[in-house]
């Protein structure tokens, strides 16, 4: 459930930079800081579902032993 908190909330940070950055500057492509963003939240995301998973078999694993 935090997982999903965490990715909706990058996903409104990156709507918000996303539009702000389009009304600065008036056209519909991404730009290069956009793209940036996105890639940061993307990481985010797939460092936060490896340390969920971690987290769940390292607590399994204890139950094995």
């Amino acid at each position: 459930m935090q997982i999903l908190g965490f990715l909706s909330l990058v996903n409104t940070y990156v709507d918000n930079a996303r539009q702000a950055i389009k009304r600065r500057r008036g056209d519909e492509g991404l730009s290069t800081l956009e793209i940036a963003v996105i890639a940061l939240g993307l990481l985010a995301a797939a460092t936060a579902v490896v340390v969920a998973i971690t987290n769940a078999v390292n607590n399994r694993l204890e139950g094995i032993e």
